[in-house]
């Protein structure tokens, strides 16, 4: 005689593994990849601290390099005014 035993956590696993199933499934439909949602996040989630460089390709980027080369432009040392 064959006796079937069943956990008690199975109900609850197949639960858990469907809602990750389908937040799986709906991240993709955005379209983006899983390092952007992630870079979307507020820094208190994992996402990226508010200082972060803009992300390469963006119009952001380009003017955030734009502003990095004009300071890289400009003398460094200011010449002191005699008193």
């Amino acid at each position: 005689m064959r006796t079937r035993l069943k956990a008690k956590g199975t109900p609850a696993i197949k639960s858990a593994l469907l809602c990750l199933a389908c937040v799986s499934l709906s991240s993709c439909a955005s379209g983006r990849t899983a390092g952007e949602h992630i870079a979307d996040m507020p820094h208190w989630m994992g996402g990226l601290p508010e200082d972060a460089p803009p992300r390469r390709g963006t119009p952001e980027y380009d003017a955030w390099m734009a502003k990095r080369a004009q300071e890289a432009a400009r003398p460094k040392v200011e010449q002191q005014q005699p008193k």
